[in-house]
């Protein structure tokens, strides 16, 4: 699937989040990277910004 030189990392590698993203919704905060892993981001806010 990757085109990449050196090949990014697959699926089932330790370090897949290491893949270059082949299309990315940063708005709704989830990325498809070129080894088919969909990378979702995940906000965490904190109580001491007192927003929880």
């Amino acid at each position: 699937m990757c085109q990449h030189t050196p090949p990014c990392p697959t699926a089932e590698a330790s370090d897949r989040e290491a893949a270059r993203p082949t299309v990315a919704h940063p708005e709704q905060g989830w990325s498809l990277l070129c080894n088919g892993v969909l990378l979702f981001e995940v906000m965490s806010i904190s109580q001491s910004q007192g927003l929880v």
